[in-house]
């Protein structure tokens, strides 16, 4: 645009001078030509200072939006911060009432896991009780029935020497009378340096006595009278007991088991008839008494071949228990202990399955 200006002055500063050398044609195609120039620039400044001020709007425009943007950006940032700092407010509230919540459970937990050991102590403790009971009672049972036979054996003793007292009355009236032959005498003479008179009830028997007097034959039991039961044999009742325990009747059977083990503690069927006691009540799902009496076995015959067997229900009483843990412990035991027996093999998929 300077330029412009400056050919323009310089152009009607020489007009003078070329219109004093140059033609009228001349001078009026100069004339033409400047207010071509003349024209084109006042376009060009038209078109220049209106698109000046149409960009100066449009960007004056886009800073008022950008600024308007700008502050809206501010206020959701501040909005943020605002909504941050509530978070962690909150958060830190949060923490510290679940801070409150976790000792708070930890201390019931602690409380409970108190509660339910000394729970487990009084069932232990229940339990030996119950058990010296059933072994008092045992006992007691077997000591009536011991008395009962010997009170039987008595009777029968004292009712064969009153019928031997009776015979020897008997021969005597005849030999008194004469009617009795020399044979007679003398058997009846024998019988009497034999027999021996029983004691009065208030006389008490004497062992020696007791000793001397000869068995007499057992009476015939009389029609509709019992007769005193004796002891069965320790296997009779073992087998009882087995009976028992197949057809289902199984606190029945752990109780003759029992009596079986009182009757003969160290027989061949002890350990056995201990091992089916746990059966029984592991069969009436009684898994804790259970685990005791294979425990027994455990404990007092490590290299029985029954114990592998025992350390398998124990670990599957356990298992029913929901104490997985214990259960493991007992599998990997018989696996590492007792490798080549069968149980093994079972303790193997019953631990993969765990």
């Amino acid at each position: 645009m300077n330029k412009s200006l400056i050919t323009l002055l310089v152009l009607l500063s020489l007009t003078p001078f070329l219109v004093q050398c140059a033609s009228q044609d001349e001078v009026q195609t100069l004339s033409y030509q400047l207010r071509s120039v003349n024209k084109k620039l006042e376009d060009m400044q038209a078109n220049t200072v209106g698109e000046m001020q149409k960009k100066q709007a449009s960007s004056s425009g886009q800073l008022n939006e950008m600024q308007q943007e700008i502050l809206a950006l501010k206020g959701e940032l501040e909005t943020t911060a605002m909504t941050n700092r509530q978070l962690q407010e909150k958060n830190k509230g949060l923490e510290s009432s679940l801070h409150e919540i976790v000792n708070k459970q930890s201390s019931e937990t602690d409380v409970k896991i108190t509660q339910l050991n000394d729970q487990l102590k009084q069932q232990q403790d229940s339990m030996a009780t119950l058990q010296s009971a059933r072994v008092q009672e045992a006992e007691r049972k077997a000591h009536t029935a011991a008395e009962a036979a010997e009170a039987a054996r008595l009777k029968v003793k004292t009712a064969g020497s009153n019928q031997g007292i009776a015979h020897v009355q008997a021969e005597r009236k005849k030999q008194v009378k004469g009617q009795a032959p020399a044979a007679v005498k003398q058997e009846a003479s024998t019988s009497l340096s034999t027999v021996h008179t029983p004691p009065t009830a208030t006389e008490p028997v004497s062992a020696d006595v007791a000793s001397a007097t000869p068995a007499a034959p057992e009476p015939a039991p009389k029609k509709g009278q019992e007769q005193p039961a004796a002891a069965a044999p320790t296997d009779e009742l073992f087998n009882q007991a087995q009976k028992k325990y197949e057809a289902g009747n199984y606190q029945s059977a752990y109780e003759t088991f029992e009596s079986s083990i009182n009757k003969n503690a160290n027989g061949p069927n002890a350990i056995q008839a201990r091992y089916m006691m746990g059966e029984s009540l592991y069969q009436q799902k009684e898994y804790d008494q259970a685990i005791l009496q294979y425990q027994k076995i455990i404990s007092s015959q490590p290299k029985h071949p029954k114990t592998p067997a025992a350390l398998l229900k124990q670990a599957m009483a356990f298992e029913q228990l929901s104490d997985k843990d214990t259960a493991k412990i007992l599998y990997q035991k018989i696996i590492t202990s007792y490798g080549t027996s069968p149980e093994a093999q079972q303790a193997k998929t019953k631990l993969s399955s765990l």
